[in-house]
Formats: C-alpha cells, sequence, structure tokens
C-alpha cells in the first residue's frame, strides 16, 4: 500500500524475510489485542486513553459544525475552515528524549519469540525512521497530532480496504486534530516522555499493520488481509474509542460520523 501523504511508503521496502512472519505473528492477529494483553499493554494509561477519546469527540464534534456551516459541495477547495478566534498552542509538541526506546517495548510486549521480537523491532525501526523524514518536511515532527494522523489514515486505510486520504485530506486531518488536543488543557501539562511514547506508539501501530496487510496483499492471501482489517478495527477502537465503521474516507478526506 501506497500512502500518497507521506510520499511513497513503497519506498520503506520490507524484504520478503521481513514480512514472512507477519502472518502468523501472535501481534499480527486481533487476539493480540486486550486492555490487559497484547496492545492494550503498551498503549498508555487509563487517564492517556481518556484524553484520546475527548480529542476524537472534540474532534467529531468540530467536523459536523463545520459541514453544516459549509456543506463539501459549497467547499471546492476541500479545505477546513478553522475559526478565526483559534488559539494555537501546540499542546501536542514535545521534546525528544533519546531514552525513550519505544521499538524496545513494543518487540519485548508483543513478541513471544525472539525471531519475532527482533521482527517487530525492525519493522518500528524501519517505519519510524521514514515517517521522521516525511514529519519533518510537512510540519508535523515531535507533535502527537503527527503520529495520530499516520496511525488513523493507515488503520482505516485497511480497515476498509481502500484509497489512502489525499495529501490535503491528510494535512486537514492534522490540523483537526491538533486544534482538537489544544481545546484540552491536560495535554499541554503532560510530561514530554509521555507524549513522545503515545507518538511512538501510534507510528508503531501504523507500520505493523503496514507490515501485515502489505505481506497479504503480495500473497494473495485472504487470511492475512482479513487479520489486518480486524486489528486496524480493533486498534481504532482501541486508542480513538470509536466505531471504525464511523471513521471513512471520502473524497479523499478522513471523516468522522
Amino acid at each position: 500500500m501506497k500512502l500518497r501523504f507521506l510520499g511513497r511508503l513503497t519506498g520503506l521496502t520490507f524484504s520478503i524475510t521481513l514480512l514472512a512472519a507477519a502472518s502468523s505473528a501472535q501481534w499480527g492477529t486481533p487476539n493480540a489485542y486486550g486492555y490487559n494483553t497484547g496492545y492494550g499493554t503498551v498503549y498508555g494509561t487509563f487517564s492517556h486513553a481518556a484524553l484520546m477519546q475527548s480529542m476524537y469527540n472534540v474532534a467529531r464534534s468540530e467536523q459536523l459544525n463545520r459541514n453544516r456551516a459549509n456543506p463539501p459541495q459549497a467547499d471546492r477547495a476541500g479545505q477546513a475552515k478553522a475559526s478565526p478566534t483559534a488559539v494555537v498552542r501546540n499542546y501536542g509538541l514535545f521534546r525528544p528524549d533519546a531514552t525513550v526506546d519505544t521499538g524496545k517495548l513494543l518487540s519485548e510486549s508483543l513478541g513471544s519469540t525472539p525471531e519475532e521480537k527482533a521482527l517487530i523491532k525492525r519493522i518500528y525501526t524501519a517505519t519510524k525512521e521514514f515517517y521522521e523524514k516525511e514529519a519533518t518536511a510537512k510540519g508535523w515532527k515531535n507533535n502527537i497530532a503527527g503520529g495520530v494522523t499516520f496511525f488513523t489514515a493507515t488503520a482505516v486505510t485497511i480497515y476498509h480496504d481502500t484509497e489512502e486520504p489525499s495529501p490535503d485530506g491528510a494535512d486537514i486531518y492534522f490540523k483537526a486534530v491538533n486544534a482538537s488536543i489544544d481545546a484540552i488543557p491536560e495535554f499541554g501539562s503532560m510530561p514530554d516522555k509521555d507524549k513522545q511514547h503515545f507518538n511512538n506508539m501510534m507510528i508503531g501501530f501504523g507500520g505493523m499493520l503496514l507490515a501485515v496487510y502489505t505481506e497479504g496483499k503480495q500473497n494473495n492471501n485472504a487470511e492475512t488481509i482479513a487479520n489486518s482489517k480486524k486489528l486496524a478495527g480493533m486498534l481504532l477502537q482501541m486508542v480513538l474509542k470509536a466505531d471504525p465503521e464511523n471513521i471513512r474516507i471520502e473524497n479523499g478526506r478522513i471523516v468522522l460520523k
């Protein structure tokens, strides 16, 4: 799969060796999901989960209000119209700390064998390196909103097995997420390490979803594709506390219903 808004993700080439174990690995199936097991053990604290649910609710409410005021057909440029009174606080920004090792945490928590752990670490590292380059160019680097945008776009595309958002659509979503985070003061007081960990998790989740989905597509394996779609839906529910059926890509934009 290619995510245009982050550049040509096919340029981030997962080798056959890297992908070989993806569909059979524990972390690559819906069984790896749970609030006390699998992905749930590394996602974050309950308070962080609550903040993300609040962010989603704010973003959804703002999008619905904006659509009522500016119907899509009347907005030919497809651009979100920000409130003139909105104050950009950038609560999602963080100062990175080299001691934060999310790849190790993911691999140790989700891998059940040395081979699986090594695979997870390699996928995370490759995805993170590619993401950082693209995020820097787009002004998303070191901002929770960037990681959330990457994760949401990846998970929704895989869950619905559809076209990815357009570059403009992804930028609109990023700005909406950034504004929604700014509307929640608790994000501003969150420690930098916690922000960095959460952002890295979003990138890691997106990378692992892509690994399973890409393998299924390359090998025309319906079971692997189905597993990636189920896992994408479960992760959307866990991260955004939303029904994945209510998050779609329409006319190149991520739509929250």
